[in-house]
């Protein structure tokens, strides 16, 4: 079993895989700012004024200050030391309540790598397993069937042959069946992606209603409202790059790409700008070098990337 870091855990938790709320961003980018080295009085005294406008910016603000503790940061200023501390014991409070009690799922998977972190496994039956970064997994095998619950990330199987056990994955409400086969799954938020790279796999959503079969080469996506969606084809060479540590992208939009990141790095990446969420990425980069990534970002796009500790914002050149 990995260990993931507790940094890892406490991000994990404040991102729920989900793109972070107007106001909490917003929060946020007021604190990234009044902490890299060049805040006056006058700019906290901005920021006091827009926590205080109303009760939904207030909150905003105390989660993120929170959040701010939980990576790591420092203090955001000597007079609120002691709330600050409150806060973040808060939140750790919170944080080892819900390991406790096993949530989010997860928490205490059998196998979960950190960021950045690839993991390779033989599995009892000779099943092989690869796991990208920010994966969490559970491995459940009876004499009547393989099950794997896949929690979060991405991971691949090559599958061996049992004609007495099925083998499946279940993520996000769906189940994936073997056909003797290989395939990866991708597991972000609630929705899920399988990409079958031999044979075919059969994939029911949610569990229990309709079924399709998905051949080598295609690809197939189910998640809330779209509800499970037809095959098509897969560019099998993109998909599975991170097995071979790379990244590769075909005019993605920025948001998607930098989550991606997110999953092979340390630390938060913000956008601070709605606008620039849509520009496209293309391009082939080492999986082991994220930072490099933002770099070309920066090169290629009108932004520019500001690192902080446990923090990168992502902004107009022009700011």
């Amino acid at each position: 079993m990995t260990a993931a870091p507790l940094s890892a855990a406490v991000l994990s938790l404040a991102e729920l895989d989900k793109p972070l709320e107007p106001l909490a961003e917003t929060a946020l980018e007021w604190l990234v700012r009044l902490n890299d080295g060049t805040a006056t009085a006058a700019d906290w005294a901005a920021y006091d004024a827009w926590r205080e406008e109303n009760p939904a910016q207030r909150t905003a603000a105390d989660a993120a200050e929170g959040l701010w503790i939980g990576l790591g940061a420092a203090p955001v200023r000597p007079r609120r030391r002691k709330s600050m501390a409150a806060a973040a014991a808060v939140a750790g409070l919170v944080l080892l309540i819900g390991i406790w009690l096993g949530l989010p799922a997860g928490m205490l998977a059998d196998y979960r790598t950190s960021p950045g972190e690839r993991l390779s496994v033989t599995l009892a039956d000779g099943s092989r397993l690869e796991l990208d970064g920010a994966t969490r997994l559970d491995v459940a095998f009876d004499g009547r069937r393989r099950r794997l619950v896949l929690h979060d990330g991405t991971i691949h199987v090559t599958v061996a042959p049992d004609g007495t056990r099925p083998f499946e994955v279940e993520a996000a409400g769906g189940r994936t069946r073997a056909l003797g086969t290989a395939f990866d799954v991708r597991r972000r938020g609630d929705t899920v992606r399988i990409a079958v790279t031999e044979h075919a796999v059969r994939v029911a959503y949610p569990d229990g209603g309709a079924a399709i079969d998905v051949a080598a080469g295609q690809q197939v996506t189910y998640g809330p409202g779209a509800g499970l969606g037809a095959p098509v084809p897969a560019e099998l060479r993109s998909l599975g790059a991170w097995r071979r540590g790379r990244l590769i992208f075909d005019g993605q939009p920025l948001a998607e790409v930098l989550a991606e990141v997110e999953r092979h790095r340390h630390g938060l990446i913000m956008i601070a700008d709605r606008d620039l969420r849509a520009l496209k990425v293309t391009g082939v980069f080492d999986a082991d070098d994220a930072d490099a990534l933002l770099n070309a970002v920066a090169a290629t796009l009108p932004v520019r990337v500001r690192r902080l500790p446990f923090v990168a914002i992502v902004e107009p050149k022009s700011r």
